[in-house]
């Protein structure tokens, strides 16, 4: 059996590689070729919890499961998370590897937010790209964008402390990009195309109704972090038994596009772990 960490998650995966095959797995689950089962929550006693998540992608002939933690910070110390993938054949069961760590759950998450985002707005490529936060979810986010979207001019980022600011313009800088970094004036998002939110906040953190009028904002800390009109589409991932959720099938083709603005909220598909692990399988081989 294959063991892979986060160090072979940065050199082994190609993020445009990446997102393609991440669209393809969310297809397939909207259109009822991939199951994923409803994401399991279990309380730690630190105040934390436990998270399962299981799908299998036929397709590609793997099914994976994952199971990761997290508890909170403390006065002087960070919050913890940990993430454990198994991968195995979908046809005889074999475990076939494990991918330890948090790079392999950033990455993939980034992969999906790009993939869903370009789905929806297919034949508008980006120029102006927000950040809400910037964290390791959302550097990863840059990455993914930058790999499949050669529009980008503008990124914007909104952080709380210079630190954070300091690490945006370096990272976007390195690619030749300027960063507006506006600490946290909500303005940042005004006019922008595509945005994206990653920030733990549990209030609103931004207007929906500031980007552009055929914006997409995609949040990856949930759906209330967006101040928003009730009658804008907000489309999600969440899998419940016996459903198909709207993102999947968007991407599928078989749930139509929104016209305007459109909020999507992603909690995380196991269909997107069974793409990043079929692609280090792939590339351990060559």
């Amino acid at each position: 059996m294959r063991e892979f960490t986060d160090r072979d998650v940065d050199v082994r995966i190609d993020l445009a590689t990446l997102v393609d095959e991440v669209s393809r797995c969310l297809a397939d689950l909207g259109r009822g070729a991939a199951t994923q089962a409803p994401k399991q929550l279990l309380p730690l006693n630190s105040g934390g919890f436990f998270l399962s998540l299981a799908g299998v992608v036929p397709r590609l002939g793997l099914g994976v499961a994952k199971w990761a933690s997290y508890v909170p910070g403390t006065a002087g110390k960070p919050g913890r998370s940990t993430s454990t993938v198994i991968g195995s054949d979908a046809t005889t069961g074999t475990p076939l590897a494990t991918v330890t760590g948090m790079r392999a759950t950033q990455v993939r998450t980034a992969a999906a937010a790009v993939a869903v985002a370009r789905a929806v707005r297919a034949d508008r490529p980006p120029r102006r790209v927000a950040l809400i936060g910037f964290g390791p979810t959302n550097r990863a986010v840059l990455d993914a964008v930058l790999a499949v979207a050669g529009t980008v001019t503008e990124v914007r980022v909104v952080v709380r402390t210079e630190h954070s600011a300091a690490a945006a313009r370096q990272a976007a800088g390195a690619r030749g990009l300027d960063v507006l970094s506006v600490g946290t004036d909500p303005a940042a998002v005004a006019g922008v195309d595509l945005a994206f939110s990653a920030t733990g906040a549990t209030g609103p953190v931004a207007t929906l109704e500031d980007l552009a009028p055929d914006g997409v904002a995609v949040c990856l800390d949930g759906a209330g972090t967006w101040r928003r009109s009730p009658s804008t589409p907000v489309l999600d991932d969440h899998v419940t038994h016996g459903h198909v959720p709207a993102v999947p099938r968007l991407v599928a083709g078989v749930e139509p596009v929104p016209d305007g603005r459109v909020l999507l909220d992603l909690a995380g598909s196991a269909v997107t772990d069974v793409a990043l692990v079929a692609q280090l399988l792939r590339q351990a081989v060559r």
